[in-house]
This record gives structure tokens, sequence and C-alpha cells, in this order.
């Protein structure tokens, strides 16, 4: 069926309002986004965005003062990486004067524990007094976010970083981050500034616990590897046949040890790594699912090296200033999921992150030591 002409204009015109992105120096991508997601699809998401809004778009505004007491709520994703990316503009703010809080899920609430910009970290809403907050600032305009906005603090002015924007896969998440809280906050930062420090921000944190520091200290410099994954198309399989590469090159003065890293998803994976025993430089210490996140960013941070596939633990050790090499499946853009200070050696496949040769990717790993 042919659509009029006005009616076309229109559903451009919320097309654009869920893709577009406002920052010309944050890398983009809308095609390769649709490629995921129909035009349709999105139309739908932005009418239903504009009814979520009802009654309260007088209520909005677009600039949160110095001194304004802010509710930073991120609700409706519980994926770890996305939200290291999305949150991580608060790195602007870290002098500012007025207080920013966040409420989250619980899910998320651990890996911003102990943060030096957020105040508070709330995981539910009962320790929360409406009236300690001048702006509520969400993220986008999504169903979660605006229910629980509506329904306990209806009266409060909000602000948003994205609005009606739906295309995060397509855009990189970090650098819009900055973007958005530069511009939200009225910081009037110069796209040169920004540009140059955004990268996934966690606070750093490097000293060890004792008892972590006295189980790694024999293996002397060392690198961090995650492996498993919950996604196949973003595990590697050949860690083996990539740390024999790296034993055959060994030379003196590389890190011989060797941590691995990660969920209890990567736990197959590691017992085969400790039970290969086949090498000669090598010390291997695995330490999958035992660590919490604040711990793994530590350990990652004490390391020569972080090595892994692109998900949740990449990103946090990206947020270290530890170098990386990291493994992107092709439909993840390493330009989407990097900035410069991540220090990165990105290896980007034509299908899943298994197709890097491990010869290739031992390589990479002492090219990238190299090049400390």
């Amino acid at each position: 069926m042919r659509l009029p002409r006005f009616l076309k204009r229109r559903l451009n015109a919320m097309t654009v309002s869920c893709t577009f992105m406002p920052y010309w120096w944050v890398s983009s991508e809308p095609a390769a986004f649709f490629k995921r997601i129909s035009r349709f699809t999105v139309v739908k998401k932005h009418l239903h965005r504009r009814l979520v809004m009802a009654r309260q778009s007088r209520r909005e505004v677009f600039r949160i003062e110095p001194n304004q007491r802010v509710l930073w709520i991120y609700y409706g994703k519980h994926a770890i990486g996305d939200a290291i990316m999305e949150l991580s503009g608060r790195a602007l703010l870290r002098d500012r004067p007025g207080p920013v809080d966040l409420l989250t899920t619980s899910s998320l609430k651990t890996l911003f524990d102990g943060d030096d910009v957020f105040r508070h970290i709330y995981e539910g809403l009962d320790r929360i007094d409406p009236d300690d907050y001048d702006v509520i600032l969400t993220h986008e305009f999504n169903y979660p976010t605006m229910r629980l906005k509506k329904r306990r603090f209806r009266n409060t002015p909000f602000a948003s970083l994205f609005r009606y924007c739906v295309a995060g896969p397509g855009r990189n998440s970090t650098q819009s981050s900055f973007a958005a809280v530069n511009k939200v906050f009225n910081l009037g930062l110069h796209v040169q500034t920004l540009s140059a420090v955004a990268r996934p921000y966690l606070r750093e944190e490097p000293d060890l616990p004792r008892e972590l520091a006295a189980e790694l200290m024999p293996l002397g410099p060392f690198l961090t590897i995650g492996v498993g994954g919950v996604e196949p198309r973003r595990t590697y399989a050949h860690w083996e046949a990539c740390l024999q590469a790296y034993d055959n090159a060994f030379q003196p003065g590389m890190p011989g040890g060797v941590v691995l890293l990660d969920s209890g998803n990567g736990l197959a994976d590691a017992r085969a790594l400790m039970k290969s025993g086949r090498y000669t430089n090598l010390k291997l210490v695995s330490l999958v699912g035992e660590l919490g996140l604040r711990d793994a960013k530590r350990v990652i941070a004490n390391s020569e090296l972080y090595v892994g596939a692109d998900g949740g633990l990449m990103h946090v050790a990206h947020a270290t200033p530890t170098p990386n090499v990291t493994l992107f499946a092709a439909d993840e853009p390493a330009h989407l999921r990097l900035t410069p200070r991540c220090r990165s050696i990105a290896l980007q496949t034509r299908s899943d992150v298994s197709a890097v040769d491990p010869r290739e990717l031992a390589q990479s790993i002492i090219d990238s030591l190299g090049n400390r």
C-alpha cells in the first residue's frame, strides 16, 4: 500500500527522532542499526514513548543548573557493558557542587558501589524522598523509567539525555554519554576536550585486597584474560592455542603470569586451560567465578594487559589504565565500542570472534606489550 506523502514525512520524522545523532563527533551508524530493527518497529517505539510521556512533557527541562540536586534514573536495562558506557559521562560531574544520586536496578547497583560521582546509589524507592531532588535525570523515555517517574516523582521537573532515541546499538555510547552530559548540565566543554577525555568510566581502585595480592604475587608481572562468554559469537574458542603461541614466542621481560577472569559461565574454559599444563614459561591462575566486578577491576588494573572478547568484562577493563587487546564479532563494530583513551588493539572479524587466528591474537598481545 502506498502511503500519503504527509504520512511518509511524519513517519520519517519519528524515525529521525529515534536514530539521529546530534553530536557530529560521536561515531554512529544508523544504517547498521536498521539492519537489526525495522523502521516500523522504530516508529512503534516512538509512538509508545509519546504515550508514556503523556502529561509529563510540560515538566521537562533542557538544562540542569550547577547547584540543583539531581536523581539520575537508569532503569529498564541490565547489561553491565551498556551501563558502564551509558553512564560514563558522569565523570564530567566529579567537581559539580550539587549532588547527583543514582536509582538503578539491583543487578547494576554493585557495579557502581563506591563510586566517586554518585553520592548515594539506590536500588529501590523506600529510602528516597522526592523532596530531596530538584531535577530527575532520565537516560531516555523508556517505559520502565517514565512509569517510575510518573508514579513517584510526578511533579518533579526532569531532563533527559537521549529522549526518544532508541539507536543505542548504532552509536558509540561512551562518546554520546559525554556529549549529552556536557549539553544537559551546560558544562560548555569543547568537542576536542570531550573527545580527548571520553572513555568508559568506573572509579579507579588500584589497591588489591590483601589475600588477593598474596595469591597473585608469585606470578610476577601478569596478563589478564577474559574467558567464557554469554553468547557463542562473542566467546573465543582458541585460548589454549593462543597461550601456546604466546609461550612459544616468550622472551625475557614478557609477563609470564596469566590470570583467568570471568563470571561462572567461563568455568569450563578455565578448567580446560588449567589442566593443559603444556606451557614452558607461563604460570596460570584461575579466578573465574570467584570475584565481584570491583575486585576483577582491581586485578585488571594491576595487570600488564587485558585480553578478551566484547562483553561486560571488556568494558570494565576499558575503565582502567591497563592497555588491552579486544575481539569483536562482525555485527559489533569496534569504533562503536572504543574511544582513543581505551588504549586498545581491536581485532574485528567478519563473523564470530573465534574467527581470529590464535597466532594472530598472540602476536597482537606481544605487540601491545611492546607499545606500553
